[in-house]
């Protein structure tokens, strides 16, 4: 074994082992370590103390990443022969000449020893300085356009694949084929939960809570997370402090969210043991207090700043029932990912419940704070085995509607939640309706007689009075009845109107139903345009001509016109969607010295005889 002066390659005779080298030290570069050097790492293998361990270069990986190279070694010492390259390693600074040359970044599963990639230190250390906030910024890869949010808002294909999309691929080294040191973590989530996220993080280990005060103090070689959600659930992932330089610090030596500019907690982590596995041995850690915030990260690692305290968005979930419970979330204002974030949290709160399996049903309610523009509030009701998920989808889509909404900056600065599950599912399925009269005028008044199927149980009917727009055109009349969700859809079918202004998008969510409720929508066939996120109806066909060829295409023509929306609200959800067609008959403008009182229609539907002054027919 070689040694350097004074650093230890490994462990010594007698038990001893080196201690931890001092931050900010000299650097090595990749052209001056050669194949066969032999140097020293450090990182936690249990407790919050870093030990060594023996890193022998096999050459350096040149130009693998755009003006990046990477040193290949074989990590000997701590058991690495028989684990291999540990997930929670990643940032484990690497030694060679008693100078820091990087941190350990990836490996290789199935690899015969532990082969790591190093990241070079010089290009982790540009990452420090400069600002200590990051600016908020959505990539290209996470927006959609408003109506194609909306489309899957209300699409019936609302499953636990919508939540992990935004999160696949984090944490990953970037290097085909090769599998990041990072080691995911989460506290009080379920199984179930954990499973659907490994499925786009790569595995999610358990984690507990550190108790040790003070908290350790971050050094090259500590356990040090990137926390994503905190409080009553946590989830974070668990990696190694590469080097110290003042009140800032780089680890990891590969991305995390691979956002580039991103702001969230940094916390102190101790490891309790470590699990070998053919597949990925990994760590298992306790997540410690928050000592500061990461605020880049690039493809070379992480930077932070010691006592830089990152914004959090509270979500305060209610369970009702049985079971009650609360949950007291922050998850990081990062807006990629927080909507993904706040998702999961409902998803893990409904299922920490004992009673959430099997086929169920799940009635929820949530308010989210936008600051200045007020609160959006929401309802919605889910039946099925997939319920729970469905539910957090739907808080997913509207939070995304919001933070990836092309028009302004939406800051979402706190989410209240709550719901309330039933053993089984409860929806009553709509069969038919029914009008009073089918022969109508504008203003009338018409019964609307509406069948249901309660799941499991007696047939019942629930009767609707709405009352006719006055200005209705004669001719067909058709009134779509339905579950608010399915009505919703119809509706927004109809009038295609994309909002243009954040303001109109908040209408359109404030317009939107629940499931509890039965909606009518009274449509007809009107040539009218969409323009600009607003509704244009019965336009005459010169003017429409004029729009529809504007060079701006800012128009869209409609065939249909929405003349009225009536709500009946039930105490349970319903499904279906049914069509009834009326005939609307106008009254034609009376001679002049004619009075009396003209009926509608008699109560058979057919036209009254209208009487003169004298009382004659007419």
């Amino acid at each position: 074994m070689v040694l350097t002066a004074g650093l230890a390659l490994g462990p010594q005779a007698g038990g001893e082992q080196s201690a931890a080298p001092a931050p900010g030290g000299a650097a090595i570069s990749v052209d001056e370590v050669v194949p066969g050097q032999r140097g020293t790492g450090y990182s936690v293998f249990s407790g919050t103390t870093p030990e060594p361990f023996e890193a022998e270069v096999l050459g350096v990986w040149r130009n693998v990443q755009p003006g990046t190279s990477y040193i290949l070694a074989k990590l000997e010492g701590q058991g690495l022969e028989r684990t291999g390259v540990i997930a929670g390693m990643s940032g484990s600074p690497v030694y060679f000449d008693g100078r820091l040359a990087g941190a350990v970044a990836f490996s290789w599963a199935f690899s015969s020893g532990a082969v790591a990639g190093i990241t070079p230190i010089e290009s982790m250390r540009r990452l420090a300085g400069g600002s200590p906030v990051a600016p908020r910024s959505i990539p290209a890869r996470a927006a959609a356009s408003p109506s194609e949010m909306l489309r899957r808002l209300l699409s019936e294909d609302l499953d636990e694949s919508s939540l992990l999309a935004p999160l696949a691929g984090l944490g990953s080294g970037g290097i085909d084929g090769a599998r990041s040191g990072v080691q995911w973590v989460a506290s009080g989530i379920p199984e179930r939960v954990r499973a659907y996220a490994a499925l786009s993080l790569g595995p999610v280990a358990p984690a507990g809570v550190m108790t040790a005060a003070p908290a350790p103090s971050l050094r090259p070689g500590s356990a040090v997370a990137g926390v994503l959600m905190d409080g009553d659930l946590r989830l974070a992932a668990t990696g190694t402090v590469t080097d110290v330089l003042g009140e800032e610090i780089v680890a990891f030596g590969h991305p995390f969210l691979g956002l580039g500019s991103a702001v969230f907690p940094m916390a102190a982590a101790e490891v309790v043991t470590v699990v070998a596995s053919q597949i990925n041995s990994f760590k298992i850690s306790n997540i410690g207090p928050v000592l500061g915030a990461f605020t880049r990260d690039h493809q070379v690692g992480l930077a932070g700043r010691l006592g830089l305290e990152a914004p959090m968005v509270p979500v305060d979930l209610e369970i009702e029932g049985s079971g009650a419970s609360r949950f007291a979330v922050r998850v990081a204002d990062v807006p990629q990912v927080s909507p993904n974030l706040m998702a999961l949290a409902l998803w893990s709160a409904v299922l920490a419940d004992p009673a959430a399996a099997g086929s169920q049903a799940i009635d929820l309610r949530f308010a989210i704070d936008l600051g200045p523009r007020g609160e959006l509030q929401m309802s919605q009701t889910f039946d099925g085995s997939t319920a729970p998920a469905q539910a957090a989808v739907y808080l997913l889509a509207v939070a995304n509607y919001l933070v990836q909404n092309p028009f302004e900056e939406a800051r979402i600065a706190g989410v209240r939640a709550s719901v309330r599950a039933f053993p089984e599912p409860r929806a009553a399925r709509l069969v038919a309706a029914h009008a009073s009269r089918t022969r109508v005028r504008p203003g009338d008044r018409v019964s609307l007689y509406l069948d249901l199927a309660a799941y499991r149980g007696d047939s019942f009917r629930r009767t609707l009075e709405i009352t006719l727009p006055t200005d209705l055109p004669e001719g067909r009349y058709s009134l779509l009845v339905g579950d608010g969700f399915s009505i919703d859809a119809a509706r927004l079918a109809v009038e295609r109107a994309d909002p243009t202004t954040f303001r109109q998008a908040l209408e359109l969510l404030r317009s939107l139903h629940s499931r509890r409720s039965i909606v009518v929508l009274g449509v007809f066939a009107d040539p009218g345009l969409s323009v600009a996120g607003e509704i244009l109806p019965q336009l005459p066909a010169s003017i429409r001509s004029l729009w529809v060829g504007a060079a701006t295409g800012s128009a869209v023509p409609l065939q249909l016109a929405v003349a009225q929306q009536d709500r009946l609200d039930l105490d349970v959800p319903v499904d279906g969607i049914v069509r009834l067609d009326l005939e609307v008959e106008r009254r034609e403008p009376l001679p002049a010295g004619w009075a009396g009182e003209v009926e509608a229609t008699d109560a058979g539907g057919e036209r009254a005889a209208v009487q003169n002054a004298d009382g004659e027919p007419e």
